[in-house]
């Protein structure tokens, strides 16, 4: 039997050398719809490095560092998998995303290996589960729970709101005040870019408990170290647990999903050290961006009106990013909800048998907010992936659709200082003519490059079309439609862009009206409109673009695909410049330079 097998095998054709095979993207050769997929295989395995946005030439000098970004990058940073994985595979294998893969995230019966997304209505929903998964530990044994909470400003509602219900649970349990048996004890800890420990030992006294709680401060840093916090608590409550013979378990109550370098640092270290321990992770948390590790909170400066959009960690909901982080005109600012939590928040309750408690908004200040809920079953087959980030940055190196996908991402990353100098599109022009005249031409410059790379781009993105049909993933696919999609659009914006300004300069309108004496002409905005400025060369693209939006919307409803869809189309394909109309009398301190400056918060 194995000599026949071997002869069998030895009439195959050895495994073509792919090695040398690599997509020269500036030549892009129309190919007959039945090409075999393996011919595509071979060209999309790498990509050319001619495809990158911050190797073009500048339109303009001293163009490069121009824009320069004031957050870091998403998470594409390379070096932790440097790290895992060895020096040699290449940089540019490992600015890969991912992909989903058959091993996708089940949820489980709560109480045995960790049930994810738990949608709750509010705390007391939430607790009530709570509640019974302690009945469910308490039922094997003593128990020791440690709530541990973000110092954010944000928080302190919620802290009230836990504190009120906290001796709700203990009733439930059928003990009041210190139980004879102290069956539960707990402890309360909190973090922010520090730790602090509320409670010196775990105690079941509730007047002890809720002052623990409303100890806890605000933290004005705006970090917020989740991980190695939840570190700490096991490290300084595994040795009260071993010697009381309790089971220890951690609620993280908090509405950021924590700082990302430290998320990716420390991840993989605290699931082994929870389990270890045998210690289950509970979360109370809000729900990821659609994509994109950040939210905005829209802020304004009451002494002068100005307004800020505050970032603050809410994501994304997968181990890498598979969404572009632009919108066509530089960072998103939106708040488009993903219907996951954070991977990182999600992984560590699914691997420790806790629960991720998924709470509503009552985020009236995040910018942008798209606060939907999606379908539940929709969504199933959309789950994320949450098995560890450095097994699918491996798969990703070996998918040349997905290589395709996130090279297109990553080259348009405005967190990235070269490439935001490029497509950081300026959205507020001077009301004095001359110098929105030079500003006008400085943007327009910058156009040239920046639609250059969107051709590349999309005859890339057209010629994986192949593997996109064939991929058996349909998180992947949704991602390809609507990446493809967005390119369309983005490039129609960036023509009206340029030609809607040429035109404003030739003729531009005279100044407002102004409503009151109180009111000032402060500049010109950037606004999407419906109105066409060059339709005579966009015509082709918005009817493509629009085509593949209304396909998303109908093929993948109920999800934030979709959605998203939907918030381009609604945004119409041209541009205006709007003016912007500020009352002074809301802000009589305006001009005070005696006064003191207010600081912008960070949260």
């Amino acid at each position: 039997m194995a000599a026949v097998i071997l002869l069998a095998l030895l009439t195959f054709d050895p495994p073509p050398d792919r090695s040398a095979h690599a997509i020269v993207l500036d030549d892009v050769i129309e190919e007959p719809l039945d090409r075999p997929l393996e011919d595509e295989l071979d060209e999309l395995e790498d990509l050319a490095t001619e495809m990158s946005i911050t190797m073009m030439p500048s339109s303009i000098s001293g163009l490069s560092g121009a824009a320069p970004a004031s957050l870091s990058a998403p998470p594409f940073e390379t070096q932790l998998m440097e790290d895992m994985i060895g020096p040699e595979v290449s940089l540019v294998d490992l600015e890969l995303l991912t992909k989903p893969n058959d091993t996708l995230m089940q949820e489980l019966p709560v109480g045995t290996q960790g049930a994810v997304n738990a949608v709750v209505g509010d705390y007391n929903e939430a607790m009530d589960r709570i509640t019974q998964e302690l009945v469910w530990m308490l039922d094997k044994g003593e128990v020791v729970v440690v709530w541990l909470f973000d110092q954010s400003g944000s928080m302190k509602d919620d802290q009230e709101k836990i504190r009120d219900r906290v001796g709700r649970v203990y009733d439930e349990l059928g003990l009041t005040g210190v139980s004879k048996d102290e069956a539960l004890t707990t402890g309360v800890a909190s973090f922010g870019a520090n730790f602090q420990l509320h409670t010196k030992t775990p105690t079941s006294n509730r007047e002890e408990i809720a002052a623990a709680i409303a100890d806890v401060p605000v933290d004005p840093s705006g970090e917020e170290l989740t991980t190695q916090a939840v570190m700490e608590v096991i490290t300084r409550h595994k040795r009260y647990a071993q010697i009381s013979k309790r089971q220890l378990a951690i609620i993280l109550v908090s509405d950021e999903s924590g700082n990302p370098d430290s998320n990716q640092r420390y991840l993989e270290e605290t699931i082994q050290a929870a389990n270890k321990a045998k210690c289950r992770v509970y979360v109370m948390g809000r729900e990821a961006m659609f994509g994109y590790p950040y939210g905005h909170v829209r802020w304004e400066n009451p002494r002068n009106g100005d307004i800020h959009l505050l970032p603050v960690d809410r994501g994304p909901e997968t181990a890498l990013i598979e969404q572009l982080q632009t919108d066509g005109f530089g960072k998103r600012r939106d708040s488009m909800p993903s219907g996951y939590g954070p991977y990182e928040q999600v992984r560590l309750a699914k691997e420790t048998g806790g629960i991720f408690f998924m709470l509503p908004g009552e985020e009236k200040d995040l910018y942008q907010l798209k606060d939907h809920r999606y379908s539940v079953a929709a969504m199933e087959p959309y789950r994320p992936d949450l098995r560890p980030r450095r097994d699918l940055m491996r798969e990703a190196m070996q998918d040349p659709l997905q290589a395709v996908i996130s090279k297109v991402i990553y080259d348009l990353n405005p967190y990235n200082e070269e490439v935001a100098s490029v497509i950081e599109i300026r959205r507020r022009f001077s009301t004095d003519f001359a110098k929105l005249t030079q500003q006008v031409r400085y943007e327009q410059a910058k156009m040239l490059t920046y639609i250059e790379y969107l051709d590349k781009a999309i005859a890339a993105i057209e010629k994986a079309q192949p593997l996109r049909d064939a991929s058996p993933y349909v998180r992947q696919q949704a991602n390809f439609d609507l990446l493809y999609a967005q390119l369309l659009a983005y490039r129609v914006r960036a023509y009206e862009y340029g030609a809607y300004l040429t035109e404003f300069v030739k003729k531009p309108p005279a100044p407002p009206k102004l409503p009151t004496p109180k009111h000032e002409f402060r500049s010109w905005d950037l606004i999407t409109v419906k109105k066409l400025s060059a339709e005579e060369v966009t015509a082709d693209d918005i009817q493509k673009s629009r085509k593949l939006l209304k396909e998303i919307v109908n093929e993948y409803p109920g999800t934030p695909w979709a959605e998203r869809a939907n918030w381009e189309l609604n945004r119409g394909f041209g541009v205006a410049l709007t003016p912007w109309l500020f009352d002074t009398s809301r802000f009589p301190n305006a001009n005070n330079k005696s006064a003191p400056p207010i600081q912008v918060p960070k949260l």
